[in-house]
């Protein structure tokens, strides 16, 4: 068994699809929109050949609770830098940046088109939580 997808509702899908590709870096997976279908998948490119490992599935529905927060793991500190200073000339920034260290890092909390929370870090590796 693996974990494959997670659907989130969002309430403007055009711009929630723009947020996701251009401020994350997801790619455009699917868009079942052209097959008549109502959602778009995104995820991480996935090589030639190959399938994603796993997709957030944005369906165009009312969004009644804001997920906590999604968290993307930036190369560089800068980058998660220039994603707030970003958010925030757009209104969007919630928290940071603020560097906590430790396991938590250099990070922000931006809001997305559809009101969830995005988190962006530098620092804050998955190394060593493996069993």
């Amino acid at each position: 068994m693996r974990w494959t997808h997670i659907t989130l509702p969002v309430g403007d899908l055009d711009a929630t699809v723009a947020f996701f590709t251009g401020t994350c870096g997801l790619s455009l997976v699917r868009d079942r929109r052209l097959e008549g279908g109502s959602t778009v998948w995104l995820g991480p490119a996935p090589r030639p050949g190959q399938d994603p490992d796993f997709v957030v599935v944005l369906l165009r529905a009312e969004v009644r609770e804001p997920l906590d927060h999604f968290g993307f793991q930036c190369e560089h500190r800068e980058e998660v830098t220039a994603i707030a200073e970003r958010a925030k000339a757009e209104g969007r920034l919630v928290e940071g940046p603020l560097d906590y260290g430790g396991s938590v890092g250099y990070f922000a909390v931006v809001r997305e088109p559809s009101g969830h929370l995005v988190e962006f870090t530098h620092g804050q590796p998955l190394r060593g939580l493996g069993a």
